[in-house]
């Protein structure tokens, strides 16, 4: 329902939101703390999520020491599941050093999230590994790969980035990713994990909301987009973005992010956050590394869904099946 609330030093943001809810929907809320929601009592058993905002450098073991703190922060604050955005492993200068730092699936670097995932027993969302494919010695090319791990460590999903972000844009300069990624073949069919239906997308699929409709029409709960927004599109377009996406398809989003300088030419734009299946964002890190947390309800999102059934209400007899894609 709504986030669990927290203020560390660490400047992470923990909200509780007293926004407008699907009218008619009873809450509960602290009389000494107007207008603070009493969690204790309302998120009593409901599956907690955390979101890590990171900023990944060049430097490999710097940017794993970062990540691997805040998942063990996430465990230790009772979290199920760790959130970690798009490029969690490595933010390079140029493609070819993006390249030279990249591996396989089955190289050191997941193997030792893996190995955090069991230490810590939690889920873990690797939102966005710099895979050396099958096709490697071929093509010379990656892919942009969102790993789901359980929390034994066993890899349980992969998606790879079927949209790459081939833009040019004033003030924040260009970017052209298929310059050393391919693009993926495949959408991935929705996960179950202790927080719900996950449905994995990474940062420019959230432009595209046929993504979103086939996941959410393919059972989706939760809606995962990891990402680098930048200084020009974060502020324009990305929360509008991740509100629509939770609109539309009645899911939760959850949307971990990089934030800050990576280096002298690039730096991200952050505001990791969730949003309900109303719209309402739940849970927002403020500026700086660190994470936030939100419950996640699933009666909620069934009530959202059944009072407001737009999925019965669609016309592919106008339209076609947009967003039904085999998966």
């Amino acid at each position: 329902m709504l986030s669990s609330t927290l203020r560390n030093p660490r400047k992470c943001l923990f909200l509780l939101r007293s926004a407008s809810r699907l009218p008619g929907l009873a809450l509960s809320w602290d009389s000494r703390r107007p207008g603070t929601m009493a969690v204790s009592t309302l998120n009593r058993g409901l599956p907690l999520v955390a979101v890590c905002q990171v900023t990944s450098t060049p430097d490999k073991e710097q940017t794993f020491a970062a990540c691997s703190g805040l998942v063990r922060e996430a465990a230790n604050l009772g979290a199920c599941l760790a959130f970690l955005p798009e490029a969690f492993d490595f933010i390079a200068r140029d493609p070819a050093e993006t390249l030279q730092l990249s591996e396989p699936l089955g190289g050191d670097l997941v193997s030792r999230y893996a190995q955090l995932a069991r230490e810590c027993g939690l889920w873990i969302s690797l939102g966005g590994f710099h895979e050396r494919g099958q096709d490697w010695e071929q093509t010379q090319r990656i892919y942009n790969c969102h790993v789901l791990l359980d929390n034994k460590g066993s890899i349980v999903a992969t998606y790879r980035k079927t949209h790459l972000c081939d833009v040019e844009l004033p003030g924040q300069g260009s970017m052209c990713e298929s310059n050393s990624t391919a693009p993926g073949p495949t959408l991935g069919s929705p996960i179950s994990t202790p927080a719900g239906k996950v449905g994995l997308a990474i940062c420019y699929d959230l432009r595209f909301p046929e993504l979103s409709l086939a996941l959410a029409q393919n059972g989706a709960e939760i809606l995962t987009y990891p990402s680098a927004f930048g200084s020009v599109t974060g502020p324009a377009h990305w929360e509008v973005l991740l509100r629509a996406r939770a609109i539309e398809t009645q899911c939760y989003v959850v949307a971990a992010a990089q934030w800050g300088q990576h280096h002298e030419k690039r730096g991200s734009y952050g505001h990791s956050m969730v949003v309900d299946p109303w719209g309402v964002v739940v849970a927002r890190c403020s500026e700086g590394p660190g994470l936030c947390l939100a419950h996640i309800d699933l009666a909620y999102l069934r009530q959202v869904r059944q009072h407001m059934p737009v999925a019965q209400h669609r016309r592919p007899d106008l339209y076609g099946n947009l967003g039904r894609p085999d998966l």
